[in-house]
């Protein structure tokens, strides 16, 4: 793309965001689109399917999500055994399908169904196929777009906010712009290469997170060195010691404040072994615990038991420690912080079996001095560490890539699929 081009693209976008027309564009329903698409009404490229059926074992159940589009429904939200062998209660679904959530449809619950086989879903989705000459990847990325999304939530009906919906008879009323199947066809070719670096770090990370997993099932769950002498199972409360901080108050925590702080919601926004970034601080550092580097950190109440089995490593000293966290001081002669977080995290269903509680569930550090874990020499242990703490480096980073390549494609995609950037400028 030559300069005078690029700044004629910027030109128009300025143009747009100041709410002015650019030359050669017209504005619809709130989208400003070149004058040289046609409008054309969703009735004219979408065709409902409505064929019932109730035998999963032919038509397997898959479910619509935001994130993945359609997919294998889990056992966790199985509800076939509720089903009499005489309702058709599921829709059929086949090969470039779309299907769509009408209460969920201003969220994104919209998606193009991928696989061959024919499968089935809630009656309570619509689904509906598309009519010949239309690009069925460009319709997805069109329907699923940020503008389309804004659109339905001002189409949306019903008293109450949040069950707001869009009926199927209103979205296949829906009137827009489109470009000509050649264009649709050379957005749809730009906007599948993103896709595919997307889902080529997508299995890099998973590679990696499986990396991640084996050197855990053979180094800290002591699975591939039975005959090993150099270590041996122990109980927590043996070579630790339990601390409790108490509440540091939200008035205390600011911008401009001498000491680090962690208050207890920062926990659970913590991601692998290490705390790396402190992101609050304060000026009050009198009555309140302060953390030793290698200390490790555990939320010890929340609504859900899962919440609770999580530790992170803190690096740096003196840090305020401020919320209901049970801090874990590891004898550092014997056992190595970040060891000890990697080991918690991995044994998330033993740390589950020691949760009591109702409607908010607790751990106690009475209780957590019994958990048994394999202890190795620490020198063994600071190898381990090392190899996961690479792990997770190389994991952080891919993921800030993927997250980069992700931004990239809804960036295009705004530009693209609204014309403000024509494929031949690209």
């Amino acid at each position: 793309m030559k300069m005078n081009k690029k700044q004629e693209i910027k030109n128009r976008i300025d143009l747009i965001n100041k709410g002015e027309i650019p030359e050669g564009y017209k504005k619809y329903h709130g989208f400003v689109h070149p004058i040289d698409w046609k409008h054309i009404s969703f009735n004219q490229i979408f065709k409902e399917r409505c064929i019932k059926v109730s035998d999963t074992s032919k038509y397997p159940l898959y479910s619509l999500t935001i994130e993945n589009g359609v997919i294998p429904k889990t056992e966790q939200y199985e509800r076939s055994f509720l089903i009499t062998k005489d309702e058709d209660s599921y829709k059929v679904v086949k090969h470039n399908d779309f299907v769509y959530n009408p209460m969920n449809l201003r969220f994104g619950a919209i998606a193009r169904y991928k696989d061959q086989e024919d499968c089935s879903v809630s009656g309570y989705y619509n689904v509906f196929s598309i009519i010949n000459g239309y690009n069925p990847y460009f319709m997805e990325s069109f329907v699923k777009s940020q503008a389309m999304l804004n659109y339905y939530n001002t189409q949306a009906t019903g008293s109450l906010i949040e069950k707001q919906r869009v009926h199927f008879s209103q979205f296949i009323e829906f009137n827009f712009a489109l470009p000509s199947e050649k264009e649709q066809e050379k957005i749809a070719e730009i906007l599948s290469c993103c896709d595919k670096v997307i889902e080529l770090k997508e299995k890099i990370i998973e590679e990696k997170y499986r990396i991640k997993n084996l050197i855990i099932q053979n180094e800290l769950k002591h699975i591939s060195c039975i005959d090993d002498t150099s270590g041996k199972y122990v109980k927590l409360g043996t070579c630790v010691k339990f601390y409790k901080s108490k509440e540091l108050p939200k008035e205390k925590i600011v911008n401009d404040g001498i000491y680090p702080c962690i208050h207890y919601g920062q926990l659970f926004r913590i991601y692998g072994s290490q705390i790396k970034n402190i992101i609050s601080y304060t000026n009050e550092n009198d009555g309140y615990f302060m953390s030793q580097k290698g200390d490790v950190l555990m939320p010890t109440s929340d609504v859900t038991p899962t919440g609770i089995a999580t530790a992170s490593c803190i690096n740096l000293d003196n840090v305020v420690l401020g919320g209901d966290i049970l801090i874990i001081r590891p004898n550092k002669k014997i056992l190595n912080g970040n060891y000890l977080s990697y080991v918690i995290s991995s044994e998330r269903k033993q740390i589950l079996k020691l949760v009591t509680g109702v409607t908010v569930y607790h751990i106690y550090s009475s209780d957590m001095k019994n958990f048994k874990f394999w202890l190795p020499s620490i020198e063994k242990q600071e190898n381990i560490v090392n190899k996961l703490s690479q792990c997770d480096r190389e994991i952080e980073l891919l993921e800030q890539e993927l997250e980069h390549y992700k931004q990239l494609k809804k960036s295009l995609s705004q530009l693209l699929l609204t014309g403000i950037v024509r494929v031949n400028e690209v």
